[in-house]
């Protein structure tokens, strides 16, 4: 399924960057399915795996900083990449996690934590609602009500923003229960999705110099 992601991915980077934006419109649309896997993976692997958030910080620390160059060269944009947004995900989920030891450290720790991600939130691709995303979806998993899918839904409207193209991220939230039925779960991909992610934006920032 991140392979999906992946795809949907380079394929809306590709209009993004190589097309003007009245032609790229198509692909961005398909694109609009990446940023909701992505994050599905992320609370699947922390909500159903019982993987300790904690493990993620430090490669999506690392890949954040490596991606960082590529990213602006291809977006001219300054902010920070989806990886970021990954980042402070995990974080978040790091302390929702161990609240409990942060607590006994001091009570003020776990708030102040959630401040600093929330400001930071706002400096990463997608914003304060790609984290909450992340956090929609790992609560969906957790509780299997409904409701609470409805509420991932919405946040997944409201992180691909704006109209008319936001409509087509709906379009990845039944995409996992597909996989899981046809693959009897889902895979590992490894960290190759990581370098993946700098080395293809720094391809298509080197064509869109050339063209």
């Amino acid at each position: 399924m991140r392979w999906i992601a992946i795809s949907a991915m380079v394929v809306d980077h590709v209009g993004a960057i190589l097309l003007p934006p009245a032609e790229a419109m198509p692909l961005r649309a398909i694109g609009r399915i990446a940023w909701p896997l992505f994050a599905f993976l992320l609370a699947y692997n922390v909500a159903v795996r019982r993987v300790d958030p904690v493990r993620y910080l430090k490669p999506l620390l690392f890949w954040t900083l490596i991606a960082q160059l590529p990213h602006y060269l291809a977006f001219n944009v300054p902010v920070v990449s989806i990886l970021g947004t990954l980042f402070l995900a995990a974080a978040t989920l790091s302390i929702v996690r161990h609240h409990s030891r942060l607590a006994a450290r001091s009570i003020f720790t776990a708030p102040l934590l959630l401040l600093l991600i929330l400001y930071a939130s706002m400096r990463v691709e997608y914003g304060p609602l790609g984290v909450a995303l992340v956090l929609a979806f790992w609560w969906a998993l957790r509780t299997a009500d409904p409701r609470v899918w409805l509420v991932a839904l919405v946040a997944t409207a409201l992180a691909n923003q704006p109209w008319p193209i936001w409509p087509y991220a709906l379009l990845a939230v039944p995409i996992p229960f597909i996989c899981a039925r046809l693959l009897l779960g889902l895979p590992r991909s490894g960290r190759l999705p990581w370098l993946f992610y700098p080395a293809h934006l720094a391809l298509l920032a080197g064509l869109e110099r050339l063209l």
